[in-house]
């Protein structure tokens, strides 16, 4: 195992490559890992796309069929999409000019989070930051250029991770539909012109604060590929986990209650 493999995510450690190449890691392993990067927990997924239903999934999408595979409300919401807006790969000097707008209004949806709103000189701070395989599409207004929507993905080892969707909260209202002509345009561009092995929407969420998998399950034929879970904590934290995990109904705090979820995740209780 090569070093970075694993990166920092929320005072843990996650694999940083494409799902399907993550392996089994021994306890051993995991202890070394966290103390490595100093800090509480280490998530291992394995057995990617496993037969076996698990507690655990990735939400993927490995064919493309245009627009014969969707159901005609779907497709006449990307047509209008479509007619509405100009949606392709984007520069990042777009990014720097109006993204942050969309970024900021887009967490007015959210409820429950444990994400923290960035501030602008670090949104750009992170926007300027090289990363291999991203790219970001966006969502452009016809009428005057406005910057409605945008996503940042990132494509690595065959396959392309759609890793942050952010909008303009007014335009998700009323008959403008900006995600379902990203969604298509970018399903199109990476199954079918780049052949991509699949295109990812994320793992299941320990916060289930958004409802993007299950939209996207529902209406652009994504699926469950599911996979085992497996966490290693450091002994304080395992002995938190302990004591609390049986409350864990009661738990007021956000941060807990997410880790606690996936512990039952883990453990195939939920």
């Amino acid at each position: 195992m090569k070093n970075g493999d694993y990166v920092y995510y929320k005072k843990g450690i996650i694999f940083s490559k494409a799902p399907h190449k993550e392996k089994q890691l021994t306890e051993n392993i995991c202890l070394d890992l966290i103390n490595e990067h100093k800090v509480w927990f280490i998530r291992n997924t394995y057995d990617f796309d496993s037969s076996e239903p698990t507690s655990f999934w990735y939400v993927v999408k490995d064919s493309f069929g245009g627009m014969d595979e969707l159901k005609p409300g779907t497709r006449y919401k990307i047509r209008r999409a479509l007619n509405l807006f100009d949606i392709r790969l984007i520069p990042v000097e777009l990014m720097r000019e109006q993204g942050y707008k969309v970024y900021k209004d887009s967490f007015a949806r959210y409820k429950n989070t444990t994400d923290v709103v960035a501030s602008r000189s670090l949104f750009l701070a992170g926007i300027n930051e090289y990363k291999e395989g991203r790219e970001f599409w966006g969502v452009i207004d016809k009428a005057d250029g406005t910057l409605v929507a945008y996503a940042e993905t990132h494509c690595k080892e065959e396959m392309c991770d759609y890793f942050m969707l952010k909008a303009l909260s007014k335009y998700l209202s009323g008959s403008n539909y900006p995600f379902y002509g990203l969604f298509y345009k970018m399903n199109e561009y990476y199954l079918d012109t780049c052949k991509m092995r699949y295109v990812l929407i994320g793992a299941r969420s320990a916060t289930e604060q958004s409802n993007i998998q299950s939209f996207m399950i529902s209406k652009f034929r994504f699926r469950k590929a599911y996979a085992k879970l497996s966490l290693t904590y450091t002994p304080l934290l395992r002995m938190a986990v302990l004591v609390f995990y049986p409350v864990r109904s009661h738990i007021s705090s956000l941060k807990l209650q997410a880790l606690l979820r996936l512990e039952a995740m883990a453990r195939g209780a939920i």
